[in-house]
């Protein structure tokens, strides 16, 4: 990435999973984690809906739509992102929150708030939230070192690791945050439109409706999602408001939070009857919207034991340990736990690198790149100009199967020049 990883974000939480990779050098490693932590958020889900609905029973099934839920399951197929620990911590925050167990309270907010700068956006508002029904003093100093860690986070954390601050700064629109308030201001129905733009009315149901609209039986619980909510309808990054990708983390625990409130609300067989659509909705949406194998469009998994992996791997494990590699995206993970690793075109032709400043151009560490990792066919126009370029002068092919292609470098490094650098420029387009 070209930058420190807690100049991306400020992802101290997962410094514990050090040692895991200390026994396990692999990126499963992260899958795994990934997979507990969205399991572990059942915990408080039913510990949460035990107390608040006065049945086990009804628990399970307020468990059974949280685990089926569309949003949870694209949590857990979007590849690895530390926020996926948000889930589990922030509903263990709530959880203790209702039982005024203030000490495992503030430890979960700690945590919570180590996973990622904009967890901020949550935590304040759940301190606003605790002033006003439970403890005017823990809500206080909750939202008070929320928004102090913030500041922290931004303004001196970010910059000490990649000299800049937020990295996102560019996803802000009208030029970013000050620009953002001034329209606010100014132009508010500017705003609201670009908040309530179609995709977005469409992310803004299908999290609604995941849970069969009780979340909006408690109005005031579904106010502490307002920051994360507000920070992905403004975005200029379409991720933010589509439902397959993470950036949902710190808005399902409040969903499914309210939609408990809203439940607990009813009586009788009304709560039993709220409990049901809760599950429905998750299974219905989770056919219709999820990932799995069980829904209606299924997204296509990957097969270890297919006959390709074998001859693939066996051409990764012929790169030494100790080798700088650029690899295609479909590659990296497999050749992780390296010193030098890059995802090709970079560092010839930078993507996604630092701060943004230097995509495009041509990395001094081009020269130390030894071995170059990539599909056999499919590569976009200018990885395949560049790779026609390099493999006239500084690199041959080692091994060329039908799946991948393995090239290593038999001459020392040589500029791009400004020609051919246009020529790659123009191939992007």
């Amino acid at each position: 990435m070209g930058v420190n990883l807690f100049g991306d974000h400020t992802s101290f939480a997962l410094l514990p999973l050090v040692p895991f990779y200390w026994l396990f050098p692999s990126a499963t490693v992260l899958i795994a984690a990934q997979a507990v932590a969205l399991g572990a958020g059942g915990v408080p889900v039913f510990l949460l809906a035990r107390d608040k609905l006065r049945s086990e029973w009804l628990a399970l099934g307020v468990l059974a739509a949280f685990l089926a839920n569309p949003t949870l399951q694209w949590e857990g197929w979007e590849q690895f992102h530390p926020d996926v620990l948000e889930v589990p911590l922030a509903l263990f925050a709530i959880y203790f929150m209702t039982r005024r167990r203030w000490t495992p309270f503030l430890v979960s907010v700690v945590l919570l708030l180590l996973v990622k700068e904009d967890v901020a956006l949550l935590t304040f508002a759940l301190g606003l939230y605790v002033a006003r029904r439970y403890d005017k003093r823990i809500g206080v100093i909750t939202a008070a070192f929320s928004a102090l860690y913030f500041v922290a986070a931004v303004w001196v954390i970010l910059p000490a690791f990649n000299g800049q601050g937020s990295l996102d700064a560019w996803r802000v629109p009208y030029g970013g945050v000050g620009g953002l308030l001034r329209r606010t201001v100014t132009h508010p129905w500017d705003v609201i439109a670009l908040a309530l733009g179609e995709d977005k009315r469409w992310y803004l149901w299908q999290l609604l409706a995941g849970f069969g609209l009780l979340s909006l039986l408690a109005p005031s619980a579904l106010l502490l999602a307002t920051g994360p909510l507000a920070s992905n309808l403004l975005s200029r990054f379409s991720y933010q408001y589509h439902l397959q990708y993470h950036y949902t983390t710190l808005i399902l625990p409040v969903l499914v939070f309210a939609a408990v409130l809203g439940a607990a609300r009813l009586r009788g067989r009304l709560r039993v009857g709220a409990v049901a659509v809760m599950l429905a909705a998750s299974l219905l949406t989770g056919w219709m919207w999820g990932p799995t194998p069980l829904a209606r469009h299924p997204v296509q998994l990957g097969d270890a034991r297919a006959a390709h992996v074998g001859p693939i791997l066996a051409i990764l494990h012929r790169i030494p340990a100790n080798a700088s590699v650029a690899a295609h995206y479909s590659f990296v993970t497999h050749l992780d736990h390296r010193r030098e690793i890059y995802e090709f075109p970079t560092p010839w032709y930078a993507q996604n690198w630092g701060d943004g400043r230097d995509n495009g151009a041509e990395l001094r560490v081009a020269a130390h790149v030894q071995y170059i990792v990539i599909p056999a066919e499919g590569l976009g126009v200018r990885e395949a100009l560049l790779l026609e370029h390099l493999t006239a002068r500084e690199f041959r092919a080692v091994v060329v199967g039908d799946r991948i292609a393995l090239l290593k470098r038999v001459a020392p490094a040589e500029p791009l020049g400004r020609a051919f650098r246009r020529q790659l420029d123009r191939a992007g387009r």
